[in-house]
């Protein structure tokens, strides 16, 4: 049954899980550096976070559909599994221990996301909370994090990262004890859901997240390094990253089921349109109107894509793999294709600059354009 507390937990969930990410983003490579590590081993550390990302999630749906296991209570004990890991994060002696405890860590918290997110779309549709006011709170989250991660992580309080983090954690554990009996709610969600299993147009729809998030690669890897670069202040650059936040934020908070209920193909085509306008903005100009501008952007880029792949992924799906494949979904784009565009751009950058890295992320999103041509033609034969 969905409570208005349950829908709180939901709220709380998301809040902290992406609280927690807006700090292991940023401040995780520092607190490594602050113990000791030189740059190979904290780019060992990250890669092998990241790395979790691609194998996690579609395990663990996998796994719940064959072992036909609770959901509500297999997020409960993966979250307490995470939140115990993360309470290891400390100086360790034995290099090897340390990156076990991250890999443990990262494989968790990875598995975490696409349930709730699955949960979360079950909830939307019988209920009068779209899933987008619900995973609005995870940005909230995250801008809040980062920017209070800015002013108190530095310096010697870097020291305190594991223990702010574990408590953010505790706080994904306890929203989970709250979160509504997916089970339950299985056969009220049928009533509400149009399915229209389609596996080609499912992995179309997997191939066209992998290029879209493949085509941020020198965005979440490179962007506050190319305003350095440009000469902006560590200020003015927080400032953009919030602001690309905050459209996000307000997209999803009116436009949720609007965006779920139209036509994939078009929704698809319009995000990495103005995707690739976004990263050829960027790969010519540094001006800061063009850049505002351009951080508007976010958006269609990550808020209505992520809206509407979310939802077509369940309806493209056969009834009994909606959990898998909401895994291979995160898995495909936010693991390989986010891991892959960063590695690639990064070699771009060394050999040829900033600006090459993001018309090469313009290429990408052009390239998710054909994929959707793809889809067009997988659900034309339906």
């Amino acid at each position: 049954m969905i409570t208005n507390n349950s829908l709180i937990s939901i709220r709380l969930f998301y809040a902290a899980y992406f609280a927690a990410m807006g700090l292991i983003l940023p401040y995780f490579p520092v607190y490594l550096t602050d113990l000791g590590l030189n740059t190979l081993w904290v780019g060992i550390f990250v890669g092998a976070l990241a790395a979790t990302k691609v194998i996690a999630p579609p395990l663990a749906g996998l796994l719940l559909e064959y072992r036909n296991t609770n959901t509500r209570t297999f997020l409960l004990i993966t979250a307490g599994l995470a939140t115990l890991a993360s309470a290891l994060f400390i100086p360790q002696f034995d290099m090897g221990l340390m990156l076990t405890i991250v890999i443990v860590f990262g494989f968790f918290w990875a598995a975490i996301l696409p349930l709730t997110d699955g949960l979360s779309l079950v909830v939307s549709e019988i209920s009068v909370m779209s899933y987008g006011r619900l995973r609005v709170w995870g940005s909230i989250g995250f801008v809040l994090a980062s920017f209070l991660g800015g002013l108190w992580l530095v310096g010697e309080n870097i020291s305190l990262f594991p223990w702010i983090l574990t408590a953010l954690l505790i706080l994904t554990t306890l929203a989970a004890i709250g979160f509504p009996d997916l089970a339950g709610l299985s056969k009220d969600s049928s009533k509400h859901q149009s399915y229209q299993p389609n596996p080609k147009a499912l992995i179309w729809l997997l191939a066209i997240g992998f290029c879209m998030q493949a085509s941020h690669g020198a965005y979440y890897g490179f962007f506050s390094l190319y305003m350095l670069d440009a000469g902006y202040s560590g200020v003015e650059i927080g400032l953009f990253w919030i602001l690309g936040v905050l459209a996000e934020i307000v997209l999803m908070w009116f436009w949720s089921k609007r965006i779920q209920a139209a036509s994939p193909v078009f929704v698809f085509g319009v995000c990495l349109a103005l995707a690739a306008m976004r990263w050829f903005g960027l790969s010519i100009t540094t001006n800061i109107l063009a850049i505002v501008l351009l951080q508007l952007l976010h958006a269609a880029s990550f808020a209505a894509f992520h809206l509407s792949a979310v939802a077509w992924v369940r309806r493209f799906a056969k009834p009994h793999r909606q959990t898998s494949a909401q895994g291979w979904y995160s898995s495909i784009g936010f693991g390989l294709g986010s891991t892959l565009g960063i590695m690639l751009c990064g070699l771009i950058v060394q050999a040829q600059g900033y600006q090459a890295a993001f018309l090469a992320c313009t290429l990408m999103a052009i390239l998710g354009l054909l994929a959707v041509v793809g889809l067009r033609q997988a659900r034309s034969i339906t």
